[in-house]
């Protein structure tokens, strides 16, 4: 009778003390997978942004994706179907792969850009000097320069100050010709208070933007 050696016989011990080992550890991990899954709650289909939103955009099918997350990981009010975002508009920007909340969203009601409008902020149009050209959700500041009133000539001017800092730009489009040269139309969200600076300072000086960190937004 064929009889195995004791080497033989040491390394088929070994063999079944290792997969049983196997077997033991990968049990353990479905198991905690398991206890895992079930302390999380169900998995419930959500909506996401497909791209960035900013504030003003009028949501359409291409601007989303849904995927599956833990019912206990999802912030309050996230919307469950793409039905239910298109067409409304942003007023709170949602950045690529960010669940979609009612609180980003004008309600049903509103549409366009006063859609986007938080209560107590304006929506203000300025026509500015084409340095720079910022898109849309930029955060920029806005200066004036004024004629010094004791020059001779009314040629002479001041130095430039801020009128409204850190403000979220809404639309650009291409202004009027100007003696000083090409002008934008950039449409700024701001405060009434800003408003009412503004509508003084186009009046009387002339306007530009510097762009600013995403960063230093001002809180209307």
């Amino acid at each position: 009778m064929f009889r195995r050696s004791p080497r033989a016989l040491i390394f088929a011990a070994a063999a079944l003390i290792v997969t049983i080992a196997t077997a033991s550890v990968a049990i353990s991990d479905l198991s905690t997978l398991h206890r895992r899954a079930s302390s999380l709650g169900p998995e419930q289909s959500v909506v996401v942004a497909r791209r960035k939103l900013t504030v003003g955009r009028t949501i359409s099918a291409r601007d989303l994706n849904t995927r599956p997350v833990y019912r206990s990981q999802l912030p309050p009010q996230v919307m469950k179907t793409t039905s239910e975002v298109i067409g409304r508009v942003v007023t709170v920007p949602i950045v690529k792969g960010g669940f979609v909340s009612n609180a980003n969203l004008a309600t049903l009601s509103r549409r366009g850009l006063d859609g986007a409008l938080p209560a107590g902020t304006r929506a203000v149009r300025v026509a500015v000097a084409e340095s720079i050209r910022p898109r849309v959700g930029a955060i920029v500041d806005l200066y004036a320069t004024f004629p010094d009133p004791l020059s001779s000539t009314g040629n002479d001017t001041v130095s430039a100050r801020v009128i409204a800092e850190g403000v979220l730009v809404l639309g650009v489009s291409r202004g009027r010709a100007s003696v000083s040269g090409p002008t934008l139309g950039v449409t700024l969200l701001v405060s009434p208070r800003q408003a009412q600076t503004i509508a003084f300072a186009t009046s009387r000086g002339t306007l530009s933007l510097a762009l600013a960190p995403p960063e230093e937004a001002r809180g209307r």
